[in-house]
């Protein structure tokens, strides 16, 4: 008897783990973390943290693709910045990296309050 309610709470704690890390999980919409990074209170880029393309203040060629990062979603928002915030990002491993490098390179980065929600399948 006292095997059987160990069991069953073996199996009962397995069930709740697995519910509870499912979080995230394929087809749930999830909030994407949005930060604007900003030089002496002027907003200079816009970062989604998720893969996506990099955006420039400039024009793209006529039927050039947009510039795919494995990351992040990015749109430069100050052409005088684009050259240094480059830099920086191509010396980043991962977003929170390049959020680190900003700042210690004298860029002010806030968290935006997302609304946007996304879906894995879109």
């Amino acid at each position: 008897m006292l095997l059987s309610i160990s069991r069953l709470l073996t199996c009962v704690i397995f069930v709740s783990t697995v519910v509870v890390s499912n979080a995230g999980w394929a087809g749930e919409k999830v909030l994407l973390d949005t930060y604007v990074v900003y030089l002496d209170n002027r907003a200079v880029l816009r970062i989604v943290d998720r893969p996506g393309a990099l955006t420039s203040t400039a024009l793209p060629p006529p039927g050039a693709q947009p510039v795919r990062h494995p990351f992040l979603t990015a749109s430069a928002l100050d052409s005088a910045e684009e050259g240094r915030l480059s830099e920086i990002l191509s010396t980043s491993k991962n977003t929170l990296e390049f959020l680190d490098h900003l700042r210690q390179a004298g860029y002010g980065v806030r968290r935006e309050e997302n609304k946007k929600q996304f879906s894995p399948d879109q």
